[in-house]
């Protein structure tokens, strides 16, 4: 054995891998087409459907702010909407007592964001509370 020979056999030049390092590749390589087929199979399946935005609040009192309302805004939509503006209005029959706004930034598809307003008079002397969105854009 010459001196070329010694040295590519020390360094591993040459070697055959063994099992565990196919093993380890073929693992690696079958997660990576997974996770590529599964990408692709989103890409292709998924259909770009205008934000659907509903909105949902809940009396949520603290000591400092007793008419605060906790508000929940759902997107159900296939798209996020951007700089979305809900109102809360108190009334009394056709009278409206009064009525607050909130802004949230961005409301992404299939989740939710939430935010709190405080009104001024009690609301336990409207007859209801009406929310609605008032406007949102896509971003």
């Amino acid at each position: 054995m010459n001196k070329s020979e010694k040295r590519r056999k020390q360094s591993g030049d040459g070697d055959d891998k063994n099992k565990l390092e196919w093993t380890v590749f073929a693992i690696s390589l079958g997660l990576v087409l997974s996770i590529l087929g599964f990408l692709g199979y989103k890409i292709y399946k998924d259909q770009a459907t205008p934000p659907d935005l509903y909105v949902e609040h809940v009396h949520d009192p603290s000591k400092l702010s007793p008419y605060r309302y906790r508000v929940v805004v759902h997107n159900v939509g296939g798209e996020t909407a951007g700089e979305v503006t809900v109102e809360l209005v108190l009334k009394k029959g056709e009278i409206v007592l009064e009525q607050a706004e909130l802004a949230i930034a961005f409301v992404p598809k299939n989740s939710k964001r939430e935010g709190w307003v405080n009104f001024v008079d009690n609301p336990a002397l409207a007859d209801t509370i009406v929310n609605r969105v008032i406007s949102y854009k896509r971003p």
